[in-house]
Formats: C-alpha cells, structure tokens, sequence
C-alpha cells in the first residue's frame, strides 16, 4: 500500500466538505422554518407559524412581503401605525390590505415604499398615512431660508439584494429561526404577522405584571425629556410640507385614481396636555393648517385622486380614557400607553377613514380636515378638553408637575455652559 503522495489534500477537501456541508444544512434549516416570511414553503402550526418581529433588513424584508401580497390598501407611518392598525382586522381583512409602518421612520420612508411598489408595478389604490408631529418639531428655531434635507438614494444594482443572502445565510439567521421555532407555544411572546402588524403581545405580560400605570408613567417620562428639549425650538416647515408633497405624488403619478388619508393619531390626553405644557401647542395647530394646505395642493395636481386629512386627535371619550391608578389590576381598552394605541382603536380609526360604522366610536371621532374646518376642529378640542379635565384634573396636573420639573432641571444644567460662553471661553474638561 502506498503512500497519499498528497496528504493535505485529502484533509482540504475534508474541511471544505464539512464547511459546505454545515452552510448547507444552516441555509436549509433557516429556508425551511423562514423566520422573515418570505419563503412560504411550509405553514406548519406549532413549528413556524408564528413569526417573530423583524429586527434586521426591516424595511427591505417587509417590501419583499409586501410585493408578494400586492395588497391594495397601504398602511404607512411609524410605530404608532405599525402597532395599532391590524391588516387582518375587521374593517380591512376583506381588501387585501398591508402594514409598512416601521418604528422609528418617518414620512420619507413611506414615500420611498410606495416608490418601489409603484415600480414593482404594484401601486397600492389607497394609502393611509399615519403623519407625525413630533417628527416636525426642531429643538432650536429655524433660520431663515432652511430648506428640506435631501433623503439619500436607495441602494441599487447588487447592493439592493445583498440582504438576502444574509438573511438565508448567517448565524443571526439561524438564530431567528431558532426563535420562531421556540416561540411556537408561547401566546404572549413578541410576535409580528405576515402582513406587518406587530401586536404587541408581550405588553399583556408587562402590564398584567407592572400595571398600566407603570406602562404609561414609563412612556411620559420618555415624552417628557423628549418634547421638552423641543420647547423653545421651532417647526422644520419645509420638511413636512417637501413630505406631504412627496407621499401624495409618488401615490398620484403611480396610480391617478388613488385615495389617499393623511391620518394625525389619536394621541392619548396625557401626550395631548404634554404639548400644551411644553409650549407646543401652536406649533400643532400650525402643523395641522401646513397638512391640509398640502392635502388641498395635491387635489389641485391630481384632480382624479381623492385626498382626505383626517384629525383623531382630541380629548374625547377615547383620548380621555382613563389611566388605571398604580398598583391597580384594572385593564385598558384603547391605549397601551400615551403614545401607542391597541388595535381596538385602530380598526375604529380605520372604519372612519373608510366611511364604515363600528358602534364602539362615538360620532365625533375623527374630524374631516380642510380649510373651511380647521376652526371648528379648534372649538371640538376646546370643548372635549374641558370635559376630559372635569374629569381628570389629576392628569393634567402630573403632565404640569412633570413638565416644570424637567424644564427646570434642563434650565439648571445649561446654566454653567451659558456663563461659560459669556465669558467666551470652553468648558474645562477635568
């Protein structure tokens, strides 16, 4: 028996056997439990199902889905949008609707996925539009003559479809799917479904554990620190008036006949008084006007599309809902906290921006929008905000107390460095 004349070849094929033999097994299991959604070989209750949110390529993941459904209703924003409104709810399961909204993005994120629906051509017949105050809010006023940030351009060519490898081949990949194989029998783990609604399910298990109260008081410290910083800053009028002109072209040009609905949220009484005590209440009421000046632009340039601003903020029986005391068991029915609403809300929400009835809504809630309104909608809030006072005083005194508390900590601590650059000269490092 002779000797292999090559030993290390034998050990090479060895370990590049063994190497393309594991990425195989890896690419295989990940294709076949498809943590992302977007394979659909196998539906199998109890093994992949359920689908954990996205947190990797979210955007790029969800346009994937989104294309395969070709829905007809887009539903775009941010978290508010993406936790509240439900595509399989009852007002929607029957349109062939799909959630874009991704936490943490703004308007120009929407404009950009309807852009690429639109050259996928699948333009979506409707688009309902969360818009964001808070996102047009600068914590130092504007200088004259600022104009609309440029939004930078998509990737293109390879770099578009990079993701997919490392969605089909990566240890984070394998760990995802790992999860959405574990989370199979656990009703209250994070979950998002298919079409793009995250529903939050592990909020049950934090407020059944620490209470609604703790839920919301968490949320307002965060809006607090937040929208205080904003107090003496101004309104970036160029960004949302470029936005709202954007997302109604790009929708109008791929498709002349589409509806659009520019939604302003529902924002609970406690974020509603936070504005008011941060200063902020003329800034949305500006913004507001700037909405349906577009909204009313954009029928001027697209007269076959139907375009609709439609106000669910407020202090009406919703937004006032109570907040259970602390240490209270007691449940919500709209809000998870402050910011965010449940689905309850948004299929009501919905049904109005669609012209259906749900009966768990009283009449005033959601106000059409346009220049001949814009006062009314004034006295409407004016006069839902004295009921919601009479009866929760306590609500909007904790918004003030909170409010003063952080202006003056920031007050306090900006203090040295408006001395400092008195005298002209940098703060000392120690």
């Amino acid at each position: 028996m002779s000797a292999d004349p090559n030993p290390y070849r034998h050990y090479l094929r060895w370990i590049l056997g063994t190497v393309a033999g594991a990425s195989a097994a890896v690419a295989g299991f990940v294709l076949l439990v498809d943590p992302y959604g977007l394979y659909a070989l196998a539906d199998i209750p109890g093994f992949n199902r359920v689908k954990p949110p996205v947190e990797r390529y979210r955007n790029e993941i969800r346009l994937a889905r989104a294309e395969r459904f070709r829905p007809e209703i887009v539903i775009a924003g941010n978290s508010r949008m993406e936790v509240g409104v439900d595509p399989d709810g009852p007002h929607l399961a029957d349109r062939n609707a799909f959630n874009l909204a991704l936490a943490g993005t703004s308007t120009a994120l929407a404009v950009d996925q309807v852009r690429y629906l639109a050259r996928g051509g699948h333009p979506p017949r409707h688009v309902i539009a969360g818009m964001e105050f808070v996102d047009a809010l600068t914590n130092q006023p504007l200088p004259p003559g600022t104009v609309a940030p440029v939004q930078p351009e998509p990737p293109s060519g390879w770099r578009a479809h990079a993701w997919r490898a490392d969605t089909l081949y990566s240890f984070a990949s394998l760990k995802d799917a790992l999860v959405t194989v574990a989370i199979q029998r656990q009703p209250q783990a994070a979950m998002a479904t298919l079409r793009g609604h995250n529903p939050l399910l592990q909020y049950h298990q934090a407020a059944a554990t620490e209470g609604y109260a703790a839920l919301f008081s968490q949320r307002a410290a965060e809006n607090t620190r937040k929208l205080a910083a904003a107090a003496a800053g101004g309104l970036h009028v160029p960004a949302v008036r470029a936005q709202a002109a954007a997302l109604i072209d790009t929708a109008a040009g791929a498709d002349p006949e589409v509806a659009i609905d520019l939604v302003i949220y529902p924002y609970h009484a406690q974020l509603m008084a936070l504005f008011e005590q941060a200063k902020l209440w003329p800034r949305f009421e500006a913004w507001k006007a700037i909405l349906v000046e577009e909204a009313e632009a954009g029928r001027r340039r697209h007269p076959a599309a139907r375009i609709a601003v439609h106000d669910f903020s407020g202090y009406g029986a919703i937004q006032c809902e109570p907040v259970p005391a602390p240490g209270s068991t007691a449940r919500t029915r709209w809000y998870w906290e402050a910011g965010h609403f449940k689905p309850a809300l948004g299929d009501v929400m919905v049904a109005r921006v669609l012209g259906r009835v749900d009966r768990r809504a009283p009449a005033e809630f959601g106000f059409r929008l346009d220049r001949g309104t814009l006062d009314a909608n004034r006295d409407r809030i004016a006069a839902e905000r004295a009921g919601c006072l009479a009866r929760q005083a306590a609500l909007f005194d904790g918004v003030a107390r909170d409010v003063e508390r952080e202006l003056g900590r920031r007050s306090a601590s900006s203090a040295p460095q408006r001395r400092q650059a008195a005298l002209g000269t940098a703060p000392t490092v120690e």
